[in-house]
C-alpha cells in the first residue's frame, strides 16, 4: 500500500472534529440559573431560549446591554457580558435545538379561536406555528405561557416597544384574541 495513502486515511481518522459543540462561557454560568442548562426555563416567567435564533439572542442581550429593550430582571446577566461571551452564550443556546420544550396547560377554545388570528397576523413572520422564523421573527411554538402572556400585556401598556411589524399584527385584536394567541403559541409542539 502506497505511504501516501496510508497517511491520508489516519489523518482523516484521526482528525478533530470540523466543529465542536458549543460551551456556555463561564460567564454566562448565571443564565443557566434562570433559562436552565439546556435553555429550557424552569423559573416561572422566563422564557425558553433552546434552539432560538442565534442572531435574536445576540440582539437581545445587546438590546439589554443597552438598555433599549427593558428587562423585568433587575441585574440581568447579559449586561455584564463581554461581545465575546454574549456571542458565545447565543451560540450555545441555537444549538440546543433537541432540548424539548414542557407540555403546558392551554385552553383548547383559545387555541382552536386563535388559529385564524395566527393565519392572518403572525403566520408571515412565525413560520410554521412558530417552529420556524423569517429570519428576523423569534421562535415561538411551545413557549412559556406565562412569559407570553407577560410579555403581550407589555406590548399593549406600552412597555416594550413594538418590533418590526408587530404593531401591524396586533393592531385591531381584542384582548381576548392576544390571550388566545398566547394559548395558541404555547401549545405548540
Amino acid at each position: 500500500m502506497d505511504l501516501r495513502l496510508i497517511l491520508v486515511s489516519l489523518a482523516l481518522f484521526t482528525a478533530a472534529p470540523a466543529s465542536a459543540a458549543p460551551t456556555l462561557p463561564a460567564a454566562a454560568a448565571a443564565c443557566a440559573e434562570c433559562h436552565g442548562s439546556n435553555g429550557v426555563a424552569a423559573t416561572p416567567g422566563t422564557p425558553h431560549i433552546n434552539g432560538q435564533l442565534q442572531t435574536y439572542l445576540t440582539d437581545t442581550m445587546e438590546a439589554f446591554k443597552s438598555a433599549s429593550r427593558p428587562t423585568e430582571v433587575a441585574q440581568h446577566t447579559s449586561i455584564a457580558l463581554t461581545e465575546k461571551d454574549l456571542a458565545a452564550t447565543a451560540k450555545f443556546y441555537a444549538a440546543q435545538k433537541k432540548a424539548q420544550r414542557p407540555a403546558q396547560v392551554t385552553d383548547p377554545t383559545r387555541v382552536s379561536a386563535a388559529t385564524k388570528v395566527y393565519q392572518q397576523r403572525c403566520e408571515k413572520c412565525h413560520v410554521d406555528s412558530g417552529r420556524d422564523s423569517d429570519h428576523d421573527a423569534p421562535l415561538i411554538a411551545g413557549q412559556a405561557l406565562d412569559y407570553l402572556l407577560q410579555q403581550t400585556s407589555a406590548y399593549i401598556s406600552g412597555k416594550r416597544k413594538f418590533p418590526f411589524m408587530m404593531d401591524d399584527a396586533y393592531r385591531g385584536l381584542s384582548q381576548e384574541d392576544l390571550l388566545s394567541v398566547s394559548h395558541y403559541f404555547a401549545a405548540q409542539r
